[in-house]
């Protein structure tokens, strides 16, 4: 019994031992210098990654400039088309009577400018000859007339009017005189005889008297009227003489430039007449391929609005706005591109960088920038969208 305990405290004394041991080696005994490595020099990364999407080099949203009525759809989505092939057209029934009408005016326009540098026509200048001997003859005739009426054929016609009351005053006299000095005794038939030729001599006297004022404000109203048709024919000689030397003596500078400034006129009428037309049809801006039409036929398309989508899909290009403005200091244009696609397993294709957008834009909270990367010799396969990872080559 007494041996088990010295041998329990043994290994007590034992187990101390090396717990104190233990202790000043892990907490108190000096721990030996450990060499620092140098720190590694830092290198900077040699390809910047990023994703993006395929889209065509070339596209554009194509659209009316003015409303109208769709009449017929000349493509359908896939076709290829050359620029300047026509691809949809609008309603033009009154914009092609613009241009019917803009080009008649037009004609017009020329056709007088010929004339007035033509001069007037040979037949034209006899005319206007002839209309100034025919107002000539008018002014000698209505000179005749007021001649007539002012010289002694008017004299006479007075003189004869004052002549017949002259006779029928005495007359009257005579008659009075005779009734007047009849006695009072005689009555009767005598009586009656001498007042029926008074009263008649008074009629005469009245009537003699009525024609010579008739003859005498009629020859002035008369006179007047005929200085007056002297006049008229006198200005109508001035008229037609005035038309003859102008057609002899031919256009103008001032009237042949009025000419030329109605052709001008009505040239910009038709090209307006004319643009507003071929605004009508829809047309390629380039070569490319119908990607995709938003209208039918017979619907009212507003204008501005796009109804057609085309593309060069021979052009490729990787757009992408993932790099952050950390990346986007160590790319520049030309740098070589490695480009990988999600739809093409085991595809890789090269490209440079095209262009970066100078202005930032966030996205998701963070500074990005967009870097468009063509596509050389680009598969086949491609289609607009695709998705595409690229490693641009910086160093």
């Amino acid at each position: 019994m007494k041996g088990r305990h010295i041998f329990g405290l043994i290994v007590g004394v034992v187990a101390v031992s090396a717990l104190g041991f233990f202790g000043y080696q892990r907490f108190l005994a000096p721990v030996p210098a450990t060499p620092t490595p140098a720190p590694a020099a830092k290198t900077e990364a040699e390809v910047v990654a990023a994703q993006g999407f395929v889209v065509p080099q070339h596209s554009s949203d194509l659209a009316f400039r003015a409303g109208g009525r769709v009449t017929a759809i000349l493509i359908a989505e896939g076709d290829q088309v050359k620029q300047g092939q026509a691809l949809i057209r609008l309603q033009a029934d009154q914009l092609q009577a613009a241009v019917a009408q803009a080009q008649a005016a037009l004609d017009l326009a020329k056709a007088n400018l010929d004339q007035v540098k033509q001069g007037a026509r040979a037949e034209d200048i006899a005319a206007a000859g002839a209309q100034v001997k025919a107002a000539q003859a008018q002014v000698r005739a209505a000179s005749a007339e007021r001649d007539r009426l002012t010289g002694g054929a008017t004299d006479a016609a007075i003189a004869a009017a004052q002549a017949q009351l002259a006779s029928t005053l005495v007359e009257q006299k005579l008659a009075q005189d005779t009734l007047d000095r009849l006695p009072d005794f005689v009555h009767g038939t005598p009586e009656e005889q001498l007042r029926f030729k008074v009263n008649a001599a008074n009629e005469a006297v009245n009537a003699a008297r009525s024609a010579l004022t008739e003859a005498t404000q009629g020859s002035g109203k008369q006179v007047q009227a005929a200085q007056a048709n002297v006049a008229g024919a006198q200005a109508q000689i001035d008229i037609a003489q005035a038309q003859l030397d102008r057609l002899k003596a031919g256009a103008t500078p001032a009237q042949i430039a009025a000419a030329q400034a109605g052709v001008a006129q009505a040239e910009a009428g038709l090209q307006a007449a004319q643009a507003a037309l071929n605004e009508a049809t829809l047309i390629a801006p380039f070569d490319g391929t119908i990607a995709e039409i938003n209208t039918e036929t017979g619907q009212v398309v507003g204008p501005g609005v796009p109804i057609v989508s085309m593309a060069d899909l021979s052009r490729w290009e990787i757009d992408t706005d993932d790099l952050s403005e950390v990346d986007i200091v160590n790319v520049q244009p030309d740098q070589a591109v490695t480009i990988t696609f999600d739809a093409l397993p085991g595809v890789k294709l090269n490209g440079k960088v095209l262009a970066i957008t100078p202005k930032s834009q966030t996205k998701r909270g963070d500074v990005t920038y967009t870097v468009k990367i063509a596509i050389e010799q680009p598969d086949p396969r491609l289609k607009w969208g695709m998705t595409g990872q690229v490693e641009i080559q910086v160093r």
